[in-house]
């Protein structure tokens, strides 16, 4: 039986062979999400993450002790409170504003006014997005994490569990904060009506986003950088806006966090297919593609498989809704598609509130059976 210690350097030599798209020992796998509470507390609700999150944090790894074979860390509650900031929104909760059983809702507000895209270009991002919160009436204690609280949780992931977390700081791209900040529907209207202006605000955002990272990357040395993609993808943009607006900075960010020595990790959620070749346009193994089941695998691994590492892809509606057989025959599907060279097994984005235990152990045994 290998120690904790040992498990731990285990798993991460995995994923950092899958990252490098090598073969490692086994395919890694990497599940997580709000259903863990139900695993070992089945008389949960997703309140408890709200009203009592250290009990919450306590279930989630209890039921990662159930599921050893998972190589990387769980979501812990975090300040619920104030999970709407870092989309310049509120937040309906359960238990407070929502039944208990249900998921927290994102509620779009769009503080941001068009004067405000020079005070951006004036006088930096991080200057703005303060002003924003405070417009939102978000307090300084609801922004505050609670570091004392997250080092103990750190601790645990590590030293008792032996998982190993993927990633390490988070960016949300230019294109995307903005449109929350602004509120869609207006921020659509601004790419036709101002592109220039939004693109110079965008260029601040970035560089913002660039130091931020490289003082991360020299200080912690994660084995990944977190770039989240949602909407502006094929669904909502055409070639030449795709460039401009999604594009241009996806490579100048990616390209200044690779020279900083990390790697980058898309989590590209929405529909990519038309798109993925610009993603080619990296150094071959510097990057992992994260999607979250809306893109096609199939395209994913004729354009990216041999490219970069990818992570797949069990979707959300089959994992809650499906049987485990249904389960454990997409996820081999995944199997036999990618190998166990360069992939990771994992869901589209998070596992969903209501995934049956039962379905997370087939998707398990799926991957096991390499």
């Amino acid at each position: 039986m290998p120690t904790v210690e040992e498990l731990y350097n285990q798993r991460l030599q995995r994923i950092k062979t899958a990252m490098d798209l090598g073969t490692p020992d086994r395919i890694p796998i990497s599940l997580g999400g709000p259903s863990f509470i139900y695993y070992s507390e089945p008389e949960a609700t997703l309140s408890d993450y709200v009203l009592r999150p250290e009990w919450a944090d306590d279930a989630v790894i209890r039921s990662y002790k159930m599921l050893p074979e998972i190589d990387t860390a769980p979501q812990f509650s975090g300040n619920r409170e104030a999970m709407g900031a870092m989309w310049f929104a509120k937040v309906k909760l359960p238990g407070k504003d929502l039944p208990k059983n249900s998921l927290w809702q994102i509620v779009e507000v769009g503080p941001m006014t068009e004067e405000d895209y020079d005070t951006i270009i004036n006088k930096g991002w991080s200057v703005l997005s303060k002003e924003l919160l405070d417009r939102l009436g978000y307090t300084e204690e609801q922004l505050t994490p609670d570091f004392e609280y997250m080092e103990k949780m750190n601790k645990i992931v590590r030293e008792e569990l032996g998982l190993v977390n993927p990633t390490g700081g988070a960016y949300v791209m230019p294109v995307e904060i903005l449109s929350a900040a602004r509120s869609l529907k207006k921020f659509l209207r601004d790419l036709y009506r101002m592109p220039d202006k939004v693109i110079e605000a965008m260029d601040v955002i970035a560089d913002e986003y660039i130091e931020s990272a490289k003082k991360l990357i020299e200080e912690q040395k994660p084995l990944s950088i977190f770039l989240g993609f949602g909407r502006f993808g094929e669904d909502l943009l055409n070639l030449d806006r795709f460039e401009k607006f999604t594009w241009r900075f996806t490579k100048k960010i990616t390209d200044a966090l690779i020279a900083a020595g990390t790697k980058v990790w898309f989590h590209m959620d929405g529909k990519w297919n038309a798109y993925l070749s610009y993603w080619r346009d990296f150094p071959k193994a510097s990057c992992i593609f994260d999607p979250d089941s809306l893109t096609d695998i199939v395209k994913i691994k004729e354009v990216l498989g041999d490219y970069m590492c990818v992570t797949g892809d069990v979707p959300p509606s089959i994992l809650e809704m499906g049987t485990p057989d249904e389960n454990y025959k997409y996820a081999r599907k995944l199997v036999e598609l990618f190998g166990n060279r360069g992939f990771i097994m994992s869901s589209g984005c998070s596992v969903p509130p209501y995934a049956p235990l039962e379905n997370i152990k087939a998707v398990i045994a799926a991957a096991l059976e390499g």
